[in-house]
């Protein structure tokens, strides 16, 4: 049998973590190599990242973005994919002035930027929604400086290995931000209450509809 089409209804699910991880390697391979078109159904954010040259974000039955996985990774179409694929950091912010490709906002936390006006932004009034992926906030060491940087508290630290989360309390916004930094340089020594530095880059920063 050769479908034109292969449907693959969570293959994987039932896997422990190492074995699931060698099989979505496996299975790509596998699909290069017969060049049968998979489409694969999974409620794991980071498989579809992994394995997908496409990805289909559904909710209720209705499709809310299909795109590469670095696009809908890096420029999610509203907050509900955002929030859906990864861990994302939300903002309020104010418009102040829009044009064809960027956007001026002012925020409580992060004062007034500029950021790339996404293809699919759609305004609701003067209000939007400014996200940032936790791993696109880097930790400032010393006495490193950054044009774009925001200072905080860090109230909790989670350890996972290679990479330590951070939880970082910034004057004037509403959730502390969530950093994800890797340990090369000591972030999981970082103690509790202690304060930060963290840079940023406005491309990073994602504009939604609010």
């Amino acid at each position: 049998m050769r479908p034109k089409v292969l449907l693959l209804d969570e293959p994987l699910s039932a896997l422990d973590k190492k074995l699931r991880e060698q099989m979505q390697v496996e299975l790509r391979r596998l699909q290069q190599a017969v060049g049968i078109t998979f489409v694969l159904v999974t409620h794991d954010q980071y498989e579809a990242l992994a394995m997908s040259d496409r990805i289909a974000v559904m909710f209720g039955g209705r499709i809310a973005q299909v795109a590469s996985p670095k696009e809908i990774y890096q420029r999610p179409v509203n907050r509900q994919v955002a929030d859906f694929l990864g861990g994302m950091n939300f903002v309020k912010a104010e418009i102040v002035e829009e044009n064809g490709v960027s956007l001026v906002v002012d925020t409580l936390g992060f004062g007034r930027v500029r950021t790339d006006k996404p293809k699919a932004f759609v305004r609701n009034g003067g209000a939007a929604t400014l996200g940032i992926r936790p791993e696109r906030l880097r930790v400032l060491w010393d006495n490193a400086t950054a044009k774009f940087e925001v200072a905080g508290t860090v109230v909790e630290r989670h350890y996972f290995g290679e990479i330590t989360h951070l939880i970082v309390e910034i004057p004037g916004l509403e959730k502390p931000l969530s950093v994800t930094e890797t340990n090369d340089f000591g972030a999981d020594d970082i103690p509790v209450g202690a304060p930060i530095r963290l840079a940023y880059d406005p491309e990073a920063l994602v504009a939604m509809a609010d």
